[in-house]
């Protein structure tokens, strides 16, 4: 078990969804895949790794910019509709906890630390895995639709906090992309990021770890208090 000494505890925690609590991800890669090969020419990693954690518009400006075949109004809502119903189809028959996840946020409600969810899936999508992570585990709740700038922008994060009630800068978040892990840090956040694929870069002003696993509320304690982390591991 990996644990951090810490001398101050976070105003409150946010957290993503997909990658970092879920293991969704894989399921985002079955849709968006069969969407680029609908659209005519089948992804390649470093465009699908550019995709994670983006925004919906952010998504199609990628693919749009890959495929050279600029998408928008009624294409934008078909595709987008064609993408987000399959993701749910698949999230409905496969979702698992990401490792640690669980076990973390059982931590947090423990201590009462006042949490919030931070997504920027669309609230229509994100129904399914709230459904599984159970969202009254959750003070307040982000989600794609509800910002004018999704991630990598601030804004996600800086609502979540103001919901909340308190400063970003006395707050942890937790992050697997770099899209979301640079608009926590630009928010003010102090940021734990745990890339959920292979190959990611590291993000500046972002503490990076390897997994979720044994990672207690005292590591992200450490986090909010900005002391160098004591790291001890063991059984």
């Amino acid at each position: 078990m990996t644990s951090i000494a810490c001398d101050r505890a976070p105003s409150a925690i946010c957290l993503d969804m997909d990658g970092t609590l879920v293991d969704t991800e894989r399921l985002w890669d079955v849709a968006v895949y069969e969407l680029a090969e609908h659209m005519g020419r089948p992804l390649d990693e470093s465009t699908r790794e550019r995709t994670l954690g983006n925004s919906l518009h952010g998504f199609f400006e990628i693919l749009g910019e890959y495929t050279g075949h600029r998408i928008e109004g009624e294409e934008f809502d078909r595709l987008a509709h064609r993408l987000n119903s399959r993701v749910t189809e698949l999230m409905r028959t496969d979702m698992r906890w990401r490792p640690g996840a669980e076990e973390l946020l059982a931590e947090i409600a423990e201590t009462g630390t006042p949490v919030a969810l931070v997504t920027n899936t669309t609230a229509d999508v994100a129904q399914v895995p709230l459904e599984f992570i159970n969202r009254s585990r959750f003070d307040v709740v982000v989600t794609g639709c509800m910002v004018p700038d999704a991630k990598p922008a601030p804004d996600p994060y800086l609502l979540a906090c103001a919901r909340l009630g308190v400063d970003p800068r006395s707050s942890v978040a937790i992050e697997d992309s770099v899209t979301g892990a640079t608009a926590a840090v630009a928010a003010g956040c102090r940021v734990l990021y745990v890339p959920s694929t292979d190959g990611q870069p590291d993000v500046t002003g972002a503490h990076t770890h390897p997994t979720l696993e044994g990672v207690g509320v005292s590591a992200l304690h450490t986090l909010t208090s900005g002391t160098p982390a004591a790291v001890t591991v063991g059984e």
